[in-house]
């Protein structure tokens, strides 16, 4: 013990009796606190200086109008942020944006195009475009800069976004009110206006359903017909050779299919009826829009929709019964097909109007305006499918009914001339069998959707009553009355809640006060390392021998020459410490627990430095900086570990650095239980390894050390 502090007090005395190895001394102990003060005071507020960064920006937007308002957000844009102080706005044109860029004379720019208005309120038309910003940055010029511009960038498209959905909000919160004052009015004659509608749909759903039962009626009547014509022929096989008689029954078949041509062209006939009339109601709703209101206009339109979509649905099953009498009866068809013809002429009518009062509800029109520019083709329409309906019915009745009576009055006298033939018939008559059960079937699966259609009316004018029960007995329910109160709300607060529907409250854990006190705790210890670094770098870790100490043993020259590393190490950590307390006055609760981690820090630091020097030579200082360099990344000291390659996850828990850092920002924005002991006891949990090489393992080292430092002198160049 006595030679090691006898090698301490001979070093101290060295120092004391030579003024340059003092002056060097001092300046080993003050370079370390320098690089910290220089790194923390250039980052105390970075993010508070950002309106020094130059971001262009360059408006083209020639503006839109809607309806009689011109407005221009390019322009708005320029005027709002001529007020944002957070970055360093420079207000050209776009070409001076781009190439001042391009040049570094901007980190970034923004420019807006010359459609940006007219995207931005595409909304109200049917050609919806997403508005874009144009944004150029240039990263080669700062590795930070472009995060900042980005946030700049991103802050401008937010503030347009909320701007749009506040102001759509504001005008669906005037339509909603408009729509409640138009209910205070009269609330009762609304909910009056609403039954009729449904009475006037359950009509129309009666008169359907009278149309679909006289079609089944009729198809149930031609499967009869058919049945009888199969009961008939076996007797008509074993009547083959007497072909007369075979001849007048055949002749009743045919006599009986006449009576019910003549029954089907009547059923037809009814529903060209029905439809005519339809089309006069449609016609008669069409003349009433102009003395409605908006919503009165708007819900008569829906039902006008509803009733054309009915009459196409009716035509198209008739086109279905025709179409099978083409195919049954070729010999009809040049009579049936102009007729198929009017019909899908009438149904491209109706589809018209329903197409085009579609556009009407949907294009954000003033609903009166559009229905006055759009009436006369609804009528030029409705008198084109009358006109159509019309010319079906006659050429049916003059047309293809005569056809129909001429081909089965042909039929029946071509009998007269076909008796003698019908001996040879009899093998036939299978096949006719075969047909007649294909005709059979083909009117059952009609009959059968006649049916389900039936009951589907059925069924909805069952829920239609229910539902105009239901009205009838809340129509003064005290939910309405909080409708009405929730549209009469104040439009911009609806706006603003849109825009922002969800307010940030920061609560805020252990708070610093700026970003130079956050990285205080960084920037110390690494200044702490970098010191000790300086000091191995500077003064010699081998001690010579002199008379009075004899021979000296390994580890009391290891512990006596550690001594003065030690010493020197905290008075670079005490600089350090009190420089950032009261030099810079960093933000720390904890004062004297904050020197404290620095001194244990500096503790540690040295002795694995001072050890890996002592053991490896100029090689255990290349180590002392590759373990330096793998911390300053490695540590979480400035950004999160999680972020950083998997390599420094892997070996952030097993480096000091983690500990030391950790211990000083407990000092710094306040305690969490026990964690600064923890923290100090863990950089504490390195010193021992460094001792274990230092004092045992690095003896056989010693050779090979004085062997290495041999050859290096050798070569009169290190």
């Amino acid at each position: 013990m006595k030679t090691i502090l006898h090698i301490f007090l001979r070093d101290l005395k060295r120092l004391r009796h030579n003024v340059i190895a003092l002056i060097v001394v001092v300046g080993v102990c003050v370079i370390p606190a320098l690089y910290a003060w220089f790194n923390i005071a250039a980052n105390w507020d970075p993010y508070g200086s950002t309106n020094g960064i130059s971001v262009a920006v360059a408006s083209e937007d020639t503006g839109s109008t809607v309806e009689t308002i011109s407005v221009n957000l390019g322009s708005q844009i320029i005027e709002q942020l001529k007020s944002n102080d957070d970055i360093g706005w420079k207000f050209v044109d776009s070409e001076q944006a781009i190439e001042g860029v391009k040049k570094g004379d901007y980190y970034a720019a923004i420019v807006i195009p010359s459609h940006f208005s007219e995207d931005m309120v595409s909304f109200l038309t049917t050609d919806i475009t997403t508005p874009k910003l144009e944004y150029y940055i240039n990263e080669k010029k700062n590795a930070i800069a472009p995060k900042i511009t980005n946030a700049g960038a991103s802050t401008v498209q937010q503030q347009i976004n909320q701007t749009f959905i506040q102001t759509a909000a504001e005008v669906i919160g005037n339509v909603l009110n408009t729509t409640s004052a138009v209910i205070d009015e009269d609330g009762q004659t609304v909910m009056d206006h609403f039954l009729t509608i449904l009475q006037t749909v359950d009509n129309d759903l009666t008169l359907y359903d009278n149309t679909v039962t006289a079609l089944s009626d009729t198809t149930t009547a031609v499967q009869g017909i058919v049945d009888s014509a199969k009961l008939t022929l076996p007797d008509v096989s074993s009547m083959a050779s007497d072909g007369q008689a075979a001849t007048n029954d055949i002749q009743s078949l045919i006599s009986a299919a006449q009576q019910n041509s003549q029954g089907t062209s009547e059923t037809i006939g009814n529903i060209f009826t029905a439809v005519n009339q339809m089309l006069d109601s449609v016609d008669q709703s069409i003349d009433s829009l102009p003395n409605l209101d908006t919503t009165q206009a708007k819900a008569e339109l829906e039902h006008i929709q509803k009733q054309a979509s009915s009459i196409m649905e009716i035509n198209s099953k008739v086109l279905s019964v025709l179409t099978q009498i083409q195919q049954k009866l070729p010999i009809l068809s040049d009579a049936i097909q102009p007729l198929v013809n009017k019909i899908n002429s009438t149904n491209q009518s109706l589809q018209s109007i329903v197409d085009n009062i579609n556009t009407i509800i949907t294009s954000g029109e003033d609903l009166q305006t559009a229905l006055a520019n759009a009436q006369t083709n609804l009528k030029q329409w409705i008198a084109s499918g009358k006109s159509d309906l019309q010319s079906v019915q006659n050429e049916y009745t003059t047309t293809v009914r005569p056809t129909l009576d001429s081909t089965m009055s042909s039929t029946y006298s071509a009998l007269q001339s076909l008796s003698s033939l019908l001996g040879t018939a009899g093998s036939s008559i299978q096949n006719i069998d075969g047909i007649l059960d294909g005709v059979n079937q083909a009117i059952t699966s009609g009959n059968s959707a006649l049916q389900n259609t039936s009951a589907i009316i059925k069924t909805t004018q069952e829920k239609i009553h229910n539902l105009r029960t239901t009205l009838e007995n809340t129509s003064d329910n005290e939910q309405i009355e909080k409708l009405l109160e929730l549209l009469q709300q104040d439009p911009s607060m609806l706006g603003g809640f849109m825009a922002s529907p969800v307010q940030l409250e920061t609560n805020q854990l252990y708070p610093i006060e700026n970003y130079g006190s956050a990285m205080a705790p960084f920037y110390s210890t690494l200044a702490i390392w970098v010191g000790g670094i300086v000091l191995v770098a500077i003064m010699k870790v081998t001690v010579d021998e002199d008379k009075r100490l004899g021979n000296i043993k390994p580890y009391q020259a290891y512990i006596g020459r550690y001594l003065l590393f030690m010493l020197l190490g905290l008075v670079q950590a005490t600089i350090i410490c009190l420089g950032d307390l009261y030099f810079l006055k960093i933000q720390c609760l904890h004062p004297m627990l904050f020197m404290i981690s620095g001194w244990i820090s500096s503790l540690v630091f040295t002795n694995i430095i001072y050890t890996l020097t002592v053991s490896f030579g100029d090689i255990g200082k290349a180590l002392s900086v590759i373990i330096l360099v793998i911390q300053i990344a490695g540590s979480s000291g400035t950004f999160p570990i999680e972020v950083t390659p998997k390599f420094f996850q892997n070996v952030y828990p097993f480096l000091p650095f983690t500990y030391a850092i950790n211990a000083m920002r407990e000092t710094i924005a306040g305690f969490y239980g026990n964690q600064y002991l923890i923290y100090l006891l863990q950089v504490l949990a390195f010193l021992p390894f460094a001792l274990l090489l230092g004092l045992v393992l690095r003896r056989p080292l010693i050779k090979f050390n004085r062997f290495f430092d041999e050859r290096l002198e050798d070569t009169h160049l290190m």
